[in-house]
């Protein structure tokens, strides 16, 4: 009987290599013309980095992925002529489960420590655990999980922010510094974001067996390290350098030995981008003074939930959550997450709050959608009992997209959400709301808006959501979403002149219901005579116009609509898109979609 392994070879991966380079090292001793490289033939976990390369610069931030290899000890090194696309196939496709998937190098793999990066110089093999059921959901996002932040002096540099400073823009109070002041953190948004479900909590302090090698022990959930590395010889060799310190310092094997997320923050100049994070991993890097903000925190730490970018048309677009763009903002933007990040994440199962739509099951939703500042949490001052996450699912086989839905409610610890504030958004996303997957904000509606999807499931009918009304007063939107007809059929949207006019004096008390009920869903109100919201006068529509950036955001009553760069009243239609010919400003112009900035013009691009 053949034993039984722990492993099954998932994929061989190829890349075009010369017959030459198949030849075993024994053989080749004289192939390594660098002296700097040697044979690499340790077994190493694979892992994909996400770097948010900039520039600071909202709709043109650049990005890439990279995939790495991760040695026993917690080194981390970058694999050669790996295409992007290569690694969003397998990434999709669960080939390649980052942070799971052990990554089998060829006998030819050679490695230079000079600057952390390995050649495969042949196929590459993912080798993944056996499971049962269809696919393993990595990622446990709630609990108590201790955080590093790293503090680094190096040859030409150091972190430009103390040991203090760093810990109180991560973790604020709970740092335990006497002078903490950081009202907005990592700790503290993630704890509201997710009703105390996922707590980040300092790494306990922890004194240095050697002073030898510089260096700090571990206060408030910080430490210095010294490093004989030069800020020139780039951050994938730093990184490298300080977790070898980090282990001697404190006489560990592996850096996760200590926490179990570590954030190091590099000297300026180290590293060209923002930041990066490794998806299911235990390490985030920072270039300097970005480690202190904390939109760029939870993006990268979202990464080591195995959470994807969230985009809109391009890479990082989606404003609506975190996992798009960051911001140089020291206490906010207060937001969260996108509706499929929110649905991954968890934080909100538990209740009757969480709806799915399909083809098979139940096919409608009638009512009032509210977002998760309403979770009906105990502790939640907003809490009502309405749903805040809807997913319209299709079966994953043969359309691996699905879409989600909230009202993006703009108040609380997201009342600094950038994109579609107090409006329906719908996100569309693979996954099937579980695994890592990067998303699109595919639509934002306002009152009297709808959106369609045609041939939803592979099936003739359309899945059709509309929004019939919106509360931002009571945090709610009425909306219909059905997949064909819905059952039973409402109304078309109320308009300023239904077909049927209410009595201006019913004579029992107005309520959802009408005194006289409409052919369609009770809930739905002609807006002539609405239960809650009423249609706002014409010279409300005109103050919300003439606001600017910063007064729209710091209105109740507005929204602010950043690819429009117009402020409008949130609960009517959206304002009509300047032509590209009519921007004056480059950043305006720049962000527009559709518009490019050349020659001191704004043209179409």
């Amino acid at each position: 009987m053949k034993p039984r392994h722990s492993f099954v070879i998932t994929a061989a991966l190829f890349f075009p290599v010369k017959a030459s380079l198949r030849r075993t090292v024994a053989n080749d001793r004289n192939r390594y013309r660098n002296p700097n490289e040697s044979a690499y033939t340790k077994q190493c976990k694979a892992l994909v980095s996400e770097i948010e390369e900039g520039p600071e610069k909202e709709g043109s931030v650049s990005w890439n992925q990279e995939l790495n290899c991760e040695t026993s000890g917690g080194e981390i090194f970058t694999i050669e002529d790996t295409p992007l696309e290569w690694i969003q196939s397998n990434l999709a496709s669960n080939t390649l489960i980052s942070g799971d998937s052990d990554l089998i190098l060829p006998i030819g793999a050679t490695v230079n420590h000079d600057i952390g990066k390995i050649k495969p110089n042949g196929p590459t093999e993912f080798r993944n655990r056996p499971v049962k059921g269809k696919r393993r959901k990595l990622a446990v996002v709630q609990g108590v999980r201790t955080v590093l932040v790293v503090r680094v002096r190096a040859s030409g540099g150091e972190t430009t922010q103390s040991m203090a400073a760093l810990a109180d823009s991560v973790f604020g109070a709970a740092s335990g510094l006497a002078n903490a002041n950081d009202p907005v953190n990592l700790r503290s948004q993630v704890l509201e974001c997710s009703y105390n479900k996922l707590e980040f909590v300092p790494l306990t302090d922890r004194t240095r067996v050697t002073q030898n090698f510089g260096g700090s022990d571990i206060v408030n959930g910080a430490v210095t390290v010294d490093v004989n590395t030069a800020v020139s010889e780039g951050h994938t060799v730093m990184r490298n350098a300080i977790t070898s310190q980090l282990k001697i310092m404190f006489d560990v094997s592996h850096p996760r030995q200590l926490a179990d997320h570590i954030m190091y923050c590099l000297p300026p100049g180290t590293m060209g981008g923002i930041a990066y994070a490794f998806i299911n991993g235990w390490m985030s890097v920072y270039n300097d003074s970005w480690c202190t903000f904390p939109s760029v925190q939870m993006h990268e730490m979202g990464h080591n939930l195995n959470l994807a970018h969230s985009n809109e048309a391009r890479a990082y677009n989606d404003q609506s959550g975190v996992m798009g763009y960051s911001y140089r903002q020291d206490d906010g933007p207060q937001m969260c997450f996108n509706a499929a990040k929110s649905w991954q994440l968890g934080w909100y199962e538990g209740t009757n709050q969480l709806i799915t739509i399909s083809t098979g099951g139940v096919r409608s939703y009638v009512g009032q959608l509210s977002g998760i500042v309403n979770y009906d949490h105990v502790n939640n001052p907003n809490r009502n009992s309405n749903p805040i996450l809807i997913k319209l699912n299709q079966n994953q086989k043969t359309n691996p997209d699905d879409y989600y839905i909230t009202f993006n409610s703009k108040r609380s610890f997201n009342s600094e959400t950038v994109e579609g504030g107090n409006q329906v958004t719908i996100v569309r996303a693979s996954g099937e709301g579980m695994h890592y997957a990067e998303s699109d904000l595919i639509s934002k509606l306002s009152a009297h808006r709808s959106y369609t999807i045609t041939n939803f499931d592979g099936t003739t009918d359309s899945a059709t959501i509309t929004v019939n009304e919106i509360s931002v007063s009571h945090s709610f939107a009425e909306v219909s979403i059905c997949i064909g007809d819905c059952d039973p059929a409402p109304t078309q949207s109320p308009t300023l002149a239904p077909s049927q006019s209410p009595t201006l004096a019913p004579s029992q008390t107005l309520t959802l219901a009408p005194s006289q009920s409409p052919i369609a869903a009770p809930t739905l109100v002609p807006s002539q005579l609405p239960s809650i919201a009423h249609t706002p006068a014409p010279s409300s529509i005109d103050s919300c116009s003439t606001l600017n950036r910063r007064e729209c955001k710091e209105s109740n009553d507005c929204i602010w609509y950043p690819t429009q760069w117009q402020c409008a009243l949130s609960s009517g239609p959206e304002p009509p898109y300047l032509p590209c010919s009519a921007i004056i400003w480059p950043r305006v112009c720049n962000f527009r979609k559709g518009c490019t900035w050349q020659q001191r013009e704004c043209t179409d691009e």
